[in-house]
């Protein structure tokens, strides 16, 4: 079961909740409609309340095992200043100037324990942010930092941040964010990123990216 047919399973009990609350609403005699009233509140805010998680969760996209979750190309622009290009398994194609020596890229994963896991749902992820670092601490404090915002912005309500609140604790929901390593930027470099449900891996595809990260090291 994936988070396409769990946003299904939210809309479908928000809605059905919301008939309900009409029905009830729409009886007689006073004392029964303030009680159906209070009631009809309570699942009308209930229902819409549904409906906006299932809309957060339809953005997560499966994660069965581990699989490749973008491909990362770079072009050098000047001294310490890269394009990278970012494509994902849908052919969805970003582009990103980057300052730094290095890149990183970072996920929200949302994984499920007990009764959820065991009728079949599997982690998910979004895709959180991309970023630039420079080696040198001189330089982090000093140059021109570059960041960007990768989850799309939607009406519906940010599960991911309400399950991170203290206050709200779920048994059989937990999440993490993975993050690729910080991995060396370097002109004509290829890498592959892949995710699992412990977090992000980044590997090299070319000879470029390979020499880059064993300079690295």
């Amino acid at each position: 079961m994936g988070f396409d047919w769990l946003a299904i399973i939210f809309v479908g009990a928000g809605v059905l909740t919301l008939f309900l609350t009409i029905y009830f609403l729409t009886r007689e005699r006073w004392f029964k409609q303030w009680l159906r009233g209070t009631l009809g509140i309570s699942l009308v805010v209930f229902s819409l309340l549904l409906i906006l998680v299932a809309v957060n969760l339809y953005t997560y996209q499966q994660l069965t095992s581990e699989k490749p979750v973008a491909t990362i190309s770079i072009k050098k622009q000047g001294r310490q200043d890269y394009t990278v290009e970012m494509e994902e398994p849908n052919g969805k194609i970003s582009s990103f100037e980057l300052y730094g020596d290095l890149w990183q890229l970072d996920a929200r994963i949302i994984k499920w324990h007990g009764i959820l896991s065991a009728v079949g749902l599997k982690p998910g992820y979004k895709l959180d942010r991309i970023q630039g670092r420079y080696i040198s601490i001189e330089d982090e404090r000093s140059k021109q930092r570059s960041v960007y915002a990768l989850a799309e912005v939607t009406l519906g309500i940010d599960i991911w941040n309400a399950l991170q609140n203290d206050s709200i604790w779920l048994p059989w929901v937990d999440t993490s964010y993975g993050s690729a390593t910080y991995v060396p930027m370097k002109d004509g470099a290829i890498y592959t990123v892949n995710l699992s449900a412990t977090g992000l891996l980044a590997r090299p595809l070319n000879d470029v990216a390979e020499k880059a990260i064993l300079n690295h090291r």
